[in-house]
């Protein structure tokens, strides 16, 4: 053997290039059940105004149909027999005020007896409540919107004679709508809060738009012919669309499956196939930019990916493409930004 044949040594394997490649971060994910069922707009609050005094109505300024402001007038009574009625009750007050005033001199000089002056300051105090409650009155005369509303409804109209209690207008407050929907008894029994993915409401003139709904109540008898319950959802008025009680709506509901397992969703590209027909994915790692070799066990194919059933969790980051081209050990340069967990 020759010297140089001696010295010679095995070469040092080259470094690996960075290899550029996309994450996917897993998602899990569970099979859904949609249900849809016709449902109708009501307020969130409905009112019926009344006077709490009788008289003829000589205003009613609003229509069905009109939005009206808080504390804006939306009916008024005839107030000249509540004017002169305040007016009436302040003369007598003054006059029982004078009265008490002069019979308290005369028992500073006991001219008359204490029970006198007693009797007139209760008098006096008799005529105040009279003049607050005929104020009260020319108030109560008129009626004013408790908030931001939507007449609905005139019941009457002017010049009619009106009693106390009569319903004169009925108010909508459209601030925040309920949609109502009949649904069956088995899936009210068995569905929960948990398996809830999304409840939404489409309207037919608005195909592309849809809104949000929060589960609000339901009433707590079934019908008795359909045995189905009143579910209500609450909905947030949309500033772009004049949204009315009334109105009928599709609500849309997508509740998990609770006997289907957890799945992790990932796209096909990830995949790749092992020497004996399985299968396995490269999971990133995002601080050494390593990856490793991790076996999995997936499901059919669906359209919007591959379901793992074992193997990976939420969270996790894989190698998405050009998975067929790596080794175990080598680095990789995520393409854009590395999603988030």
């Amino acid at each position: 053997m020759s010297a140089g044949c001696a010295e010679r040594s095995e070469p040092e394997p080259a470094e690996q290039s960075v290899r550029p490649a996309r994450i996917f971060v897993v998602q899990d994910v569970r099979s859904t059940n949609s249900y849809e069922f016709v449902g109708q707009v009501e307020a969130a609050q409905s009112i019926d105004l009344s006077f709490e005094v009788s008289g003829p109505l000589a205003q009613l300024p609003v229509r069905e149909g009109q939005t009206v402001r808080r504390g804006e007038v939306v009916a008024a009574l005839d107030t000249k027999d509540f004017e002169l009625a305040v007016r009436e009750a302040q003369v007598q007050l003054d006059l029982a005020q004078h009265d008490l005033e002069r019979k308290e001199r005369v028992l500073a000089q006991r001219g008359i007896a204490r029970s006198v002056v007693d009797d007139a300051r209760s008098l006096f105090e008799l005529q105040r409540v009279r003049l607050e409650q005929a104020r009260e009155s020319l108030t109560d005369s008129r009626l004013v919107a408790p908030f931001d509303a939507y007449v609905a409804r005139r019941y009457v109209d002017k010049h009619v004679n009106m009693r106390e209690g009569d319903h004169v207008l009925r108010l909508h407050d459209l601030h925040q709508l309920l949609v109502v929907a009949s649904v069956p008894e088995s899936l009210l029994a068995t569905a929960t809060t948990e398996q809830v993915v999304s409840t939404v409401a489409q309207f037919d003139f608005i195909p592309t738009e849809s809104f949000d709904l929060t589960y609000h109540e339901n009433r707590g008898e079934a019908d008795t012919v359909a045995q189905t319950y009143e579910v209500s959802w609450s909905m947030a008025r949309p500033e772009r669309w004049n949204i009315l009680p009334g109105m009928t709506a599709t609500i849309r509901v997508e509740l998990r499956d609770p006997g289907d397992p957890v799945a992790s969703l990932v796209p096909p590209s990830a995949l790749v196939g092992g020497a004996d027909d399985s299968l396995f994915v490269w999971i990133y790692d995002a601080e050494t930019q390593l990856i490793a070799r991790r076996d999995v066990i997936t499901g059919p194919p669906t359209a919007k990916g591959v379901p793992v059933l074992d193997g990976l969790s939420g969270g996790d980051l894989i190698v998405a493409t050009g998975a067929s081209q790596l080794q175990p050990g080598m680095r990789v340069r995520p393409l854009g930004k590395v999603p988030s967990k």
